[in-house]
């Protein structure tokens, strides 16, 4: 009889401990709806133009349970300036009906509509960071805390993406150059460009520069004048990438001969404004 009932004691001791065992020595298996815990935006750091459109960022939703929803639930910009302007409202034009492809003007206005639209918003469905054209936001980085959701919660990212905006770059210029080409803004109105050529450290006058007859494909600009600082254009903004040949007119000091060089360089602009580019020969 005792030794009935040492079994039964050890039966009800080593069954929950068996128990706890397997428990211990297995991984854990995430349940329906979880949330995983490496859950990121992949290459957090991206560069921006204001002014201009551009769809950022690539979610890593790791073994999370989908669908995820994403919501930005706050911006800040690293030196504290104002972000209003992320949340301007921005006209965009929207199809509300099926394009056949034989519509008239007409028709084609019947099945549009204006929607006003943020100039920073969010997918809510893929997480991607949507930019609009014609945004004015200014140049800082910008730091955005993101939820994303699913059936079992959701999770606060914070500086889940963190954006560089430039209101202006040179991408490239030519070996020709003796340093890179410079962009400043120096007012908020003309929408104007001034070009100013610079020949060994020397400014030249409008008449002493020019550019390509394809020089208009990238800014999209309209000839006002050869002035003596430089010569004008108007220009419609955003300038997108703008790959443009300028041409020097130099004099030999000793002949008088004239002779033309020519050099290469791709910029933007993003913000309207009155700018002065200078180009170093």
């Amino acid at each position: 009889m005792k030794h009935k009932n040492k079994l039964i004691w050890l039966s009800i001791v080593a069954v929950p401990l068996c128990t706890m065992l397997l428990l211990g020595s297995c991984k854990k298996v995430p349940q329906e709806g979880s949330l995983a815990p490496d859950i990121n935006y992949k290459n957090r750091k991206q560069y921006a133009t204001s002014g201009l459109q551009q769809s950022i960022g690539n979610f890593q939703a790791s073994t999370s349970t989908l669908p995820l929803t994403f919501e930005i639930v706050a911006v800040r910009e690293q030196s504290g300036r104002n972000t209003a302007a992320l949340d301007e409202k921005i006209p965009v034009l929207r199809y509300k009906q099926a394009i056949v492809g034989n519509e008239s003007e007409e028709e084609l206005k019947l099945k549009t509509e204006t929607v006003m639209t943020p100039a920073v918003s969010i997918n809510p469905f893929t997480g991607t960071l949507e930019i609009l054209e014609g945004n004015k936001i200014p140049s800082g980085e910008y730091h955005f805390d993101i939820r994303v959701s699913n059936t079992s919660g959701g999770r606060v990212l914070k500086d889940a993406l963190v954006i560089e905006f430039k209101e202006n770059e040179v991408k490239s210029f030519s070996s020709g150059m003796i340093k890179a080409p410079e962009i400043e803004r120096v007012g908020d109105t003309p929408n104007q460009i001034r070009f100013v050529g610079y020949l060994n450290n020397v400014p030249l006058s409008g008449d002493q520069i020019d550019f390509t007859k394809d020089r208009s494909a990238g800014f999209k600009g309209t000839f006002v004048d050869d002035a003596n600082d430089g010569e004008i254009w108007n220009v419609n903004f955003p300038v997108k990438e703008a790959n443009t040949t300028c041409t020097w007119r130099v004099v030999n000091p000793t002949t008088g001969a004239v002779s033309y060089v020519s050099e290469n360089f791709n910029f933007v602009i993003g913000l309207p404004g009155s700018y002065v580019v200078r180009l170093y020969k």
